[in-house]
């Protein structure tokens, strides 16, 4: 493809884009007014389904109903439907993280690929499963930590021993 047929392309695709753009806006005063009668009815009802109706409260929800459909035929449009469609993307962009991964309703996103979650605490399992700590935190190795030169405690080379000379008594 040419550069002129590139450029002719890419001027179409723009000179769309500003046509829906433009289509937005012009449906932006029927969107707002849509809107209120909805947010009035759905005050209106509110009000009754609470028991703080006033005595005109059904006319008046008759009337907005009457509104609405007259709103629908004048722009031919369906706001239920609209209503639902709208509701479903917003759904499926709450569901879609940085990077369009997916993501859970708590709002944390779920890396991609054979995700394994962690115990609590966020280390992974051992092997063999989680071993208890003995008191002061550290792991010892099977049969117990022996560093040469020095005596284990309870095991009696603590006399003498410890590959150190005899401290000299004084």
């Amino acid at each position: 493809m040419g550069l002129m047929d590139r450029v002719k392309a890419q001027a179409s695709s723009l000179a769309q884009q500003a046509n829906q753009g433009m289509a937005k806006l012009d449906n932006l005063p029927a969107q707002r007014r849509a809107d209120a009668l909805l947010r009035s009815l759905g005050v209106a009802v509110l009000a009754e389904r609470t028991g703080r109706a006033t005595a005109d409260n059904e006319a008046r929800i008759t009337q907005m109903l009457a509104d609405l459909e007259q709103h629908e035929r004048q722009y031919n449009v369906d706001l239920v439907q609209q209503a639902a469609q709208a509701q479903a993307q917003q759904t499926q962009q709450q569901w879609q993280g940085p990077g369009g991964f997916p993501q859970s309703p708590g709002g944390y996103p779920q890396p991609p690929g054979d995700f394994q979650p962690q115990p609590p605490g966020g280390y992974p399992q051992p092997p063999g499963g989680f071993q208890p700590q003995p008191p002061g935190g550290y792991p010892q190795p099977p049969g117990g930590f022996q560093q040469p030169g020095f005596p284990q405690p309870g095991t009696g080379d603590d006399q003498g021993q410890s590959g150190f000379p005899p401290a000299s008594g004084g």
